[in-house]
């Protein structure tokens, strides 16, 4: 095993990286979703407390008036609990719905930011490992979860730490509120505490920024490739270059077998003499213009020039007329009009030696 990993040494293709994606495999830190959390949370709660200690204190001066209007015992009905009951759970749920739902659209986006959208191709799958005693005794041995045991520790101290250095010079006014109203002592407390958690939320922020660019740096070496799966995989996505050569011999051998069988359909054969053939065909009432059905140099062209001779096709020497069809036309298309006047000219004469006329054949 260890040598399996010591071979894997290239990064990550993106299909390694989607697959792995579609598996659920993601780099993740749940305390980049703790630390968004506590500071959205807090954030929400300095807003919206003075604001909200204002209406609880509202609806208890109220629940006070309606309840004791004459005296305990004669004010106290079960309509006057009700109203007090119904306004206290009104104003306690407008104050925390709203903190609630936001800690949720929180920590939904700050998953979301390091997951994106995630949906499993391979679903909800049964896994006996899971609840199996042996492998959950070996997975909390592991070396991994001691590491991650370690972290949290160190989390733990560092933020404590933090806490304590905020708070070790404000503790000493705390001792003297006791000299101020109820309102002072709030506001202090308020603002003490507020301070603390801001420091202490702040420093989770940071631990879990740390924590998640080690998640991805475990993430990348897990999907470590070696160089041999790196190479199967690009012959995956692109093609065994063996087959693809097979099938790129097997077009052109297609090819050349058409372009053989159209030079015995052809009116005749242009050559270099030796070097160079090119088939043309040519029909004054279908077609606008002679075109190719076939060319070819070396071997090909003695090819040509046989299967022309064997079929009774003209074989007529143009070297002019040869090289340039051969460089400029491909097969299956028309000659160029500047060669009309040329072609036309040894086409009348294979008509003339066939006995036909050559009417029509000059364009221009």
């Amino acid at each position: 095993m260890a040598e399996d990993k010591s071979n894997k040494t290239e990064p990550a293709t993106p299909k390694r990286k989607d697959e792995a994606r579609k598996k659920g495999q993601v780099a993740i830190s749940r305390d980049i979703s703790t630390a968004a959390i506590l500071l959205g949370g807090i954030g929400m709660l300095a807003t919206m407390i003075p604001s909200g200690l204002y209406r609880m204190t509202d609806v208890t001066r109220q629940g006070l008036t309606l309840s004791f209007p004459d005296g305990f015992r004669n004010g106290l009905s079960v309509e006057q609990v009700h109203t007090v009951i119904v306004q206290s759970a009104v104003t306690v749920l407008g104050l925390t719905l709203p903190i609630l739902a936001g800690i949720v659209l929180i920590g939904s986006c700050a998953m979301l930011a390091q997951t994106g959208f995630l949906w499993r191709s391979d679903g909800i799958q049964f896994d006996f490992n899971r609840i199996n005693p042996l492998k959950g005794l070996k997975r909390l041995v592991s070396l991994r979860s001691v590491v991650e045991l370690i972290k949290g520790l160190l989390k733990i101290a560092i933020v404590i730490g933090i806490g304590v250095a905020v708070m070790r010079h404000d503790l000493m006014q705390v001792p003297g509120l006791t000299e101020f109203d109820m309102g002072t002592v709030l506001h202090v407390t308020g603002r003490l505490s507020l301070k603390t958690a801001l420091a202490v939320a702040g420093a989770i922020g940071v631990l879990a920024g740390l924590d998640y660019l080690y998640q991805r740096y475990e993430w990348e070496r897990d999907l470590r490739m070696s160089k041999q799966e790196v190479k199967e995989e690009l012959k995956s996505a692109e093609g065994d270059p063996l087959i693809k050569s097979r099938v790129r011999t097997a077009q052109r051998s297609l090819a050349k077998k058409r372009m053989m069988e159209a030079v015995k359909t052809a009116d005749v054969v242009v050559t270099n003499p030796t070097h160079l053939a090119v088939a043309l065909k040519y029909d004054a009432e279908k077609m606008a213009a002679p075109f190719v059905v076939a060319k070819g140099a070396g071997v090909v062209a003695e090819n040509i020039r046989e299967l022309a001779r064997h079929h009774g096709v003209p074989v007529v020497e143009n070297k002019f007329v040869a090289r340039t069809l051969f460089k400029l036309v491909d097969i299956g298309k028309e000659i160029p009009a500047d060669l009309y006047r040329a072609v036309a000219e040894i086409l009348a004469f294979v008509y003339r030696a066939r006995g036909m006329t050559a009417a029509g054949l000059e364009k221009g």
